[in-house]
């Protein structure tokens, strides 16, 4: 990847935008897509003209001896394949160029070339702390085997020593330089990937608990409704032959109530359905519409009270809470109650803190068992858990059922004194 270091200004980019670096062209692209091919063609290099000079030293005026040549092939040939995997065995590979400056016979450029090639790759693909330590050990050793050379005159000691030091030292740097940026730019690689899956695992958590939520809302509102309307529709038919006009009304509450649920419903399944309008809006129901959902009770002739007092909280997040919590338990004394002949809904409200208590007095039918009740009671339970409140749900002193919340709130409303 090559980098453009001079960012031009943001009010030469459309919309004020740093330019993106500069993508790697055609060539850089086809080598790092074939790596193997970089590899072999690298070890093709040396060989080559080690080969080439072996050759010309069997067919020299004075030729080198039949054991030598055949020894430094053997080792050439070694380094060439050492070299096609100096990617993954970066320091092994610079261990074998060392542990064959102990065997050639005679050290050259083709030595020095392969020393080189491992030391680079261990900057590259290893770290930088060993890329020092065998820059330090490979000029030693290439001064020692150059200094043992048969040939002293040609090659003066401390002339070769000084190249060798000044060739290792700029392979080094060149070498760290290059793995620093290939590290860094695979941390953030990595970095980028990870921070992706956070995404994606957290945008599933976010639907998730929004399908809970919604699912937690459908309950509420099909469980009340149904209840109401199968209260009202029972009473209607009860008192059908004998009044007709409260038979009547009873209907109509049950259009209503039908009605209500349905734009409710309508709402949420608006949020799932995101190729339509827009389903309409309506606010969230709150604590001024608990005396209209007690009346709804009431007209299918469960005896509820509604006792309110201390200061409210003003929060719409917790007054939906209140509101479920009071709707959930009266469809439950309306579904499970036996002929209860008082139903109280408490709300009490003090300074950063709310109660909620209803209670009935009907025998629970035996009917009736945890199952249907399982899904109201967690819901409610994880509605106040958001609050850190606590929520108690169980038999009552005498007879019948009470659930009790408490929960904590920051804001202050007006004081309300008020029995319904």
């Amino acid at each position: 990847m090559s980098i453009n270091t001079s960012l031009p200004a943001r009010d030469s980019a459309p919309g004020g935008v740093v330019a993106l670096p500069t993508p790697p062209g055609v060539v850089r692209r086809f080598w790092s897509r074939h790596p193997h091919v970089a590899d072999a063609l690298i070890a093709a290099i040396y060989v080559v003209p080690m080969a080439l000079t072996l050759v010309g030293n069997g067919l020299a005026a004075e030729p080198a001896p039949l054991g030598d040549i055949v020894l430094n092939g053997a080792i050439a040939l070694v380094l060439a394949v050492a070299l096609i995997f100096r990617r993954r065995m970066p320091r092994l590979v610079l261990v074998i160029t060392w542990i064959s400056l102990l065997t050639f016979t005679d050290y050259g450029e083709a030595n020095l070339v392969a020393q080189l090639l491992a030391l680079y790759a261990v900057a590259v693909y290893s770290d930088a702390r060993s890329a020092w330590i065998g820059s330090g050990a490979s000029t030693l050793l290439a001064s020692l085997a150059a200094w043992q050379t048969d040939n002293p005159a040609d090659l003066p000691w401390i002339p070769v020593a000084i190249q060798i030091g000044i060739m290792m030292l700029a392979t080094t740097l060149v070498g760290v330089n290059v793995g620093n940026s290939r590290r860094y730019v695979i941390s953030l690689v990595d970095l980028a990937a990870q921070l992706t899956r956070e995404r994606d695992q957290q945008a599933q958590f976010s639907r998730l608990s929004e399908r809970a939520r919604i699912a937690s809302e459908m309950h509420d509102v099909v469980a009340h409704s149904l209840s109401v309307m199968v209260a009202l529709a029972d009473g209607a038919y009860a008192i059908a032959p004998k009044n007709v006009e409260r038979s009547r009304a009873a209907m109509l509450d049950i259009a209503s109530t039908g009605r209500r649920s349905m734009t409710e419903m309508r709402r949420l399944l608006g949020i799932l359905d995101l190729g339509t309008e827009p389903a309409p809006r309506s606010p969230q129901p709150g604590i001024d519409q608990l005396a209209d959902l007690v009346e709804s009770f009431r007209s299918t002739g469960l005896p509820v009270v509604l006792e309110r007092s201390g200061r409210e909280p003003a929060n719409p997040s917790v007054q939906l809470t209140i509101f479920r919590l009071v709707q959930e338990s009266l469809t439950n004394v309306l579904r499970y109650a036996d002929t209860p002949t008082r139903v109280v809904v408490e709300l009490h409200s003090a300074p950063g803190t709310v109660e909620v208590t209803i209670s009935d007095n009907g025998r629970k039918r035996r009917e009736s068992g945890a199952r249907a009740f399982g899904r109201g009671l967690i819901g409610m339970q994880e509605r106040v858990s958001i609050y850190g409140g606590d929520f108690e749900a169980g038999a009552g002193i005498h007879d019948g059922w009470r659930v009790h919340a408490a929960m904590a709130f920051e804001d202050e409303s007006p004081v309300i004194e008020e029995r319904r």
